[in-house]
C-alpha cells in the first residue's frame, strides 16, 4: 500500500494548489473539478509534470451542487483509502458547494485536513479580503471537529446506552475522552461512562457497583454533581435527570442497607423485573423476555407468600432464597390440612428434618389457594397463561430447542402484567419509577 494521497478541490486559482502540492508531495493526487475549474487542474499536472499514473480527476457537473459534490468526493475518498494509508484533504479551491461537499464526505473517514492561507492580511488583495498572493501561502492545518469533539462516538454511545447495549455504549464514551480536548466534553464523557456503568449493573440484577456501593448511593452522587455543574445540567435532558431522580426513590424501596434483602424489599422486584421483560421485548430476545416472565408470575406468589409470614425470613435474608417455613404455615389459622397434603414438596417435608422446604411456581399458587387466596385460585383455573408459561419450558433457553415470537411474548406479558396488577395495586406507579432514562426525547 502506497503511503499519501491528496484531495484537491478546484477553483480558479492554480498557486495555492501548486505550493500544497510542492508542500505535501503525495504518491497520489485527486483533483475534485468543475468543468469550469478542469482546465486549471490540466494545467497544474502539465507545470508539476506529473506522470499519468499519479493523478486522477473526478467531475462535478454542477459545482452549484452539495449533493454532488459530497457524492463525488464520497467516492474519490473510498477509492483512494484502499490503496493509501494516508488521505489528505486540501479544501482551498472551488466554488463553496464544491468545498463543502468534499469537507462534509470526509467527516469521520480519518483523513487529515489543510487550506492554503496567507503569513497575514496584508499577503491578501481587496484590503484583507481577497484571494492569497503568490508567495505568500502558508499551509495551515485543520482538525476534523467530528474528532476533536467526538461526535460518532458521542452519537453511538447514546444510541447504544436507548438501547440497552451498555456495553457497546460504554466503549464509545470511553473512546470519547480519549480523544476530546475540551475540559467540559471530558466531564461530560466520565459522567456518562458512571451513567452507564450504573444501568449495566441493574440491567443484570445487580444491587452493588464493583466498589460495593448500593446503586441509589452511586446514582445520588452522580444526580449531586450533575446539579453542582452547569455544564452536565445542560447538555442532559430535563427528562433524563428527572428520571434518574425516579430511579433513587425506586431503588431506596428495593435495596436495603449494604445491599442485603428483606422481606420488605421483594414486592419492588417485581416491576423491576417486568421492566426488564420489557427490555428484552424492545430488543427482540423474546426467549430471554419470556424467562423473566415466568420467574415473574413465580414471583408474585412467592412475595404474596411472604405476606403470608410463612416465608423463612433468615433463609430470604441470607441465602436470598425463598423456602416456605413448615411450622409458621402449619399455624396459619384455617388452612384446608387436605388440599395441603396433595402438594408433594409439604408432604414430603413432613418427615424431613429441615424446618423449610423449597416449592415450584405451581406449587406455591397451590399453597396460597390452601390459605384461601382467591387469586390464586384464578391462575390455576387460567388455561391461556398456564399454555403461554409452557412455551417457556420448550424454549431453547429452558428445555427444548424452539425459538419464541414477539406474539408469545406479549401475549405472554399481558397475561403476567394483569396478574401483577391484581396482587399489586400499585404495580404501575413503580414501573414507571424504574423505568431507565434515555438519552434521545423520541
Amino acid at each position: 500500500m502506497d503511503d499519501r494521497a491528496l484531495i484537491l478541490s478546484c477553483g480558479g486559482s492554480p498557486e495555492p494548489l501548486i505550493y500544497c502540492i510542492k508542500e505535501y508531495e503525495p504518491d497520489f493526487i485527486y483533483f475534485l473539478c468543475s468543468y469550469n475549474s478542469k482546465g486549471i487542474a490540466e494545467d497544474i499536472v502539465n507545470e508539476l509534470s506529473i506522470p499519468e499514473d499519479k493523478y486522477s480527476l473526478k467531475m462535478v457537473k454542477n459545482h452549484e451542487s452539495l449533493d454532488e459534490s459530497f457524492a463525488k468526493s464520497r467516492e474519490i475518498i473510498k477509492e483512494l483509502q484502499k490503496n493509501y494509508s494516508q488521505v489528505h484533504i486540501d479544501f482551498t479551491g472551488g466554488t463553496k458547494p464544491l468545498v463543502s461537499g468534499l469537507v462534509l464526505a470526509a467527516i469521520g473517514e480519518k483523513c487529515t485536513y489543510t487550506y492554503v492561507g496567507s503569513i497575514d492580511e496584508k499577503a491578501r488583495d481587496k484590503k484583507g479580503l481577497g484571494i492569497v498572493k503568490s508567495g505568500f501561502e502558508k499551509i495551515k492545518e485543520q482538525k476534523d471537529p467530528y474528532d476533536v469533539y467526538a461526535v460518532m462516538e458521542f452519537e453511538k454511545g447514546m444510541e447504544f446506552f436507548d438501547k440497552y447495549q451498555f456495553s457497546a455504549a460504554k466503549t464509545n464514551f470511553i473512546e470519547a475522552s480519549k480523544k476530546l480536548e475540551s475540559n467540559n466534553l471530558r466531564e461530560i464523557a466520565k459522567l456518562y461512562i458512571r451513567i452507564v456503568h450504573i444501568y449495566d449493573k441493574w440491567d443484570k440484577f445487580d444491587n452493588l457497583t464493583d466498589e460495593h456501593k448500593t446503586l441509589n448511593n452511586e446514582l445520588s452522587l452522580i444526580l449531586n454533581d450533575i446539579c453542582n455543574s452547569l455544564n452536565l445540567k445542560n447538555n442532559l435532558n430535563h427528562s433524563f435527570i428527572s428520571q434518574i431522580k425516579n430511579n433513587i426513590e425506586f431503588l431506596k424501596l428495593k435495596i436495603s442497607k449494604r445491599g442485603k434483602i428483606k422481606p420488605s424489599d421483594a414486592p419492588y422486584y417485581l416491576p423491576d423485573l417486568l421492566n426488564n421483560s420489557l427490555r428484552r421485548i424492545e430488543e427482540g430476545k423474546y426467549d430471554d423476555a419470556v424467562a423473566r416472565l415466568y420467574r415473574s408470575i413465580e414471583l408474585i406468589a412467592q412475595v404474596k407468600l411472604t405476606d403470608k409470614k410463612i416465608i423463612n425470613v433468615h433463609v430470604l435474608e441470607s441465602n436470598k432464597q425463598f423456602k416456605i417455613d413448615r411450622r409458621e404455615l402449619n399455624s396459619v389459622p384455617n388452612v384446608n390440612f387436605g388440599k395441603l397434603f396433595n402438594i408433594h414438596e409439604y408432604k414430603n417435608s413432613q418427615s424431613s428434618k429441615d424446618k423449610t422446604f423449597k416449592v415450584g411456581l405451581k406449587s406455591s399458587y397451590r399453597i396460597l389457594d390452601c390459605l384461601g387466596s382467591s387469586f390464586a385460585k384464578e391462575y390455576l383455573e387460567d388455561e391461556d397463561i398456564g399454555k403461554n408459561l409452557d412455551s417457556r419450558n420448550a424454549s431453547i433457553l429452558a428445555h427444548g430447542l424452539k425459538t419464541i415470537n414477539k406474539k408469545t411474548a406479549d401475549n405472554l406479558y399481558n397475561q403476567v402484567f394483569k396478574y401483577a396488577k391484581k396482587a399489586f395495586p400499585e404495580l404501575e406507579k413503580y414501573m414507571e419509577m424504574s423505568k431507565f432514562p434515555k438519552f434521545s426525547t423520541d
